[in-house]
């Protein structure tokens, strides 16, 4: 399996090159039990942020052949993926301003 930093710069590229809005990565191994890092980013629209899950999900996937389990797809103002060490949370950018979980980890590159 690809490493975890390879996984980690693949996403974030494929963020920016479908105009995320402010895509970020946190190292959190050492604050959190269940994940090493995690992805935020947000899109303008739920259509976007399911557009966007599809994407990301399906390279994960079939290019980098790398096991996924998702949360929240059914309504897409939040939706997960989750590879075991990576969190990808992707949100509607209100969604996102609401919850702010950057703030949580603020401490964390």
């Amino acid at each position: 399996m690809i490493k975890t930093k390879k996984i980690i710069d693949y996403v974030l590229e494929e963020l920016k090159e479908r105009k995320a809005i402010d895509p970020i990565a946190l190292d959190v191994k050492n604050l959190s039990s269940f994940t090493d890092f995690l992805i935020i980013a947000s899109m303008d629209s739920e259509r976007g942020v399911k557009a966007l899950y599809e994407h990301i999900n399906e390279k994960l996937k079939k290019e980098l052949k790398v096991l996924t389990k998702t949360d929240g797809y059914s309504s897409p103002s939040w939706i997960i993926i989750d590879t075991g060490e990576i969190m990808i949370h992707l949100f509607h950018k209100k969604t996102r301003e609401y919850y702010n979980l950057e703030s949580l980890w603020s401490d964390k590159k």
